[in-house]
């Protein structure tokens, strides 16, 4: 692609700083809102059928979402190549579609908390099957990220009025699903039409093994990306499982407000990724110049989110939440302790550890930091329900940390990726 013409740094991190405060603004008018009128276990009910689908997101996405835009950068602006890019991807997300469906099916014969949720678990499953066509990495491949953040917007605020207008009462929590997933449904359908607008996407054609060829070769995105679901997901199939739906909807409650607390930070990553990985390719000093200066972002922005959203705690789960969710504060506060670990390993994998062919093992230390952090949600949640559920969270991305800081001291090439800041 003609890099004169992609956006800078700044504006980029303006237009995904809007997506993201846009993004939570919705959640954050509807949020209050379903708190009070369905109440935590009814809220828990909703944040259970959500996370099973969540799950299937997940496997329909095979980490394309990082994978689509290195490989859009690869293509060098060659349209052709970008389109036959895009229908692969396609193809690939219909069949991990098809095979989440059939997951969904057995789940549901041996699950008897969702089969109870049946209609919120199968409303919530639009989400999935409207990412088989959405196509937002492309734009982020392209750096065209103010329409990346406009086109999830519209989805966003399209819908908002809605769970006002339809959701009235407990009864409603299908309701509350299905606009929930008619959002994402939108971005999906608008994604597409801005993509062809640009020119990138044009007829389709048969590309089953070009969708294999992508399933290879984006098999370590998508473990390190399942990985993740290890620790939020899981924590609250678990806690439906082992504590019940109050549990669910006090960590639900609290994750979802940690996640606010989150959303400038965790953008530093969207945007600088695309472009440390075209810098890597010929300018290597500037790639790690870049990072070096994310994590410092990072590390600063995510310590300053920290201390606020702790700060207001009690005042926000009390007052902002309403009756019954005031056991959700120390929750939220070791979810937000949690984001500084999180963060930081989360830049340092995606900007180091890949471009220097150590994805399989990013992706390995993730798996192994999911499996911990299940083992310790059971020994946890059992006796502190949410709250443990959270500490094991906690544990889990400092030991992601610590291991990524070891491998990056450890390894003479990466050594000198950084120390060549030093050198005139």
């Amino acid at each position: 692609m003609d890099k004169r013409r992609a956006p800078g740094i700044g504006r980029n991190l303006f237009a995904m700083i809007a997506w993201q405060v846009g993004n939570y603004l919705v959640p954050l008018a509807t949020f209050p809102y379903l708190t009070r009128i369905l109440g935590p276990a009814n809220f828990g009910i909703l944040g259970y059928a959500s996370a099973i689908a969540v799950y299937g997101v997940l496997w329909t996405e095979w980490g394309f979402n990082l994978s689509g835009p290195r490989a859009i950068v690869e293509c060098r602006g060659d349209k052709t190549a970008i389109n036959a890019l895009i229908w692969s991807v396609i193809s690939a997300k219909a069949l991990l579609c098809f095979v989440s469906l059939v997951a969904l099916g057995i789940v549901l014969h041996f699950d008897r908390h969702a089969v109870a949720a049946l209609p919120v678990v199968l409303m919530s499953w639009i989400a999935v099957v409207s990412n088989v066509f959405t196509l937002n990495w492309v734009l982020q491949g392209v750096e065209r990220f103010s329409l990346f953040a406009t086109v999830s917007l519209v989805g966003r605020f399209v819908t908002l009025p809605l769970i006002f207008v339809f959701v009235k009462g407990p009864g409603d929590i299908a309701i509350a699903a299905a606009i929930q997933s008619f959002a994402p449904f939108l971005t999906g359908l608008f994604s597409l039409l801005m993509v062809r607008k640009l020119g990138l996407l044009g007829r389709p054609g048969l590309a089953w093994r070009p969708a294999f060829r992508r399933l290879s070769q984006g098999a370590d995105m998508f473990v390190s990306t399942i990985s993740v679901s290890l620790f939020g997901v899981t924590n609250t199939v678990m806690l439906g499982a082992l504590c019940g739906p109050r549990q669910i909807g006090l960590y639900a409650a609290a994750d979802r407000l940690k996640t606010v607390g989150n959303m400038i930070p965790a953008q530093i990553n969207t945007v600088l990724y695309p472009r440390v990985s075209a810098l890597m390719l010929d300018r290597p000093k500037a790639a790690a110049r870049l990072t070096a200066l994310g994590a410092v972002a990072t590390l600063g922005i995510t310590g300053i989110g920290v201390l606020v959203v702790v700060a207001l705690s009690g005042f926000v789960t009390n007052v902002i939440l309403g009756r019954g969710f005031g056991a959700a504060a120390p929750v939220l506060e070791v979810l937000c302790f949690a984001t500084v670990f999180g963060n930081l390993a989360y830049l340092l994998g995606l900007q180091v550890l890949v471009p220097f062919a150590s994805g399989k093992l990013r992706s390995m230390v993730m798996f192994l930091a999911g499996l911990l952090n299940i083992g310790l949600s059971f020994l946890l949640i059992p006796r502190f329900g949410a709250r443990g559920a959270a500490c094991a969270f906690l544990i889990a991305e400092a030991v992601i940390l610590a291991t990524f800081v070891s491998v990056i001291v450890g390894s003479a090439r990466m050594r000198a990726h950084f120390t060549q800041l030093l050198r005139a």
